[in-house]
């Protein structure tokens, strides 16, 4: 275990062991609900990357950009850590600095390669995935899936036109009347979205049903 994280901790593994991590951290993050993963309009160009160019070769706007990042870091960390144990091992004498450089190379490179390949089927399914317009969703019922939905956080399938269930980024809005309780929007409860907002690019919701003493929220 010592040699392992020796190797991992040495250069060129550490440039990818730090985002190694983080990207570990992130997608506990999001299966515990802590995060958001937009999954509606992932092609979107207000994201920051265009699907051509580039970046778009190698995958980059055709899926989430955090999912080929995260092939990217692991599969090079994974040739990294696989190219330094090899260097260690190998009888001949090659200096350090030369040895280093070259992993790391082909660390990014096959990392690259590797996420360009890997994200061919994912493109596939996202192009198939049905175009949902954003007015489309207001006025339908969703499950909450996170843990609670808050000012700023939280996740709810729907079903669009289509009969596709999808997850979109759902809030509470800052004009909630007072009296709703918190309970009212915890998982797997049913709550109705009323509005888009352009700017944050989320769905705001209400529960579905209010307790009668408390005004509707209009859209």
């Amino acid at each position: 275990m010592s040699e392992f994280l020796d190797i991992a901790l040495s250069f060129p593994p550490v440039v990818f062991s730090f985002g190694l991590v983080l990207v570990v951290l992130y997608w506990l993050a999001v299966v515990i609900g802590a995060l958001d993963v937009d999954v509606v309009d992932v092609g979107d160009p207000e994201v920051g990357i265009e699907a051509g160019g580039f970046w778009g070769a190698f995958g980059f706007g055709a899926v989430p950009f955090t999912v080929v990042l995260s092939l990217w870091i692991t599969l090079g960390w994974i040739v990294t850590v696989l190219g330094t144990t090899w260097v260690r091992s190998a009888d001949v004498f090659i200096p350090p600095a030369a040895s280093g450089t070259a992993v790391l190379v082909a660390g990014l490179g096959v990392g690259m390669l590797g996420a360009k390949l890997l994200t061919r089927p994912l493109a596939r399914l996202f192009d198939d995935a049905p175009a949902t317009a954003h007015a489309d969703l207001v006025g339908k019922v969703c499950v909450v899936r996170t843990g609670t939905v808050t000012l700023d956080s939280g996740q709810a399938e729907v079903i669009d036109e289509e009969g596709a269930v999808i997850l979109i980024n759902v809030r509470r809005s800052p004009h909630e009347p007072e009296g709703v309780d918190d309970s009212l929007f915890v998982r797997h409860s049913k709550v109705v979205v009323f509005d888009y907002d352009e700017l944050d690019q989320v769905f705001l919701v209400v529960p579905v049903s209010f307790p009668p003493d408390i005004a509707v929220l209009e859209a």
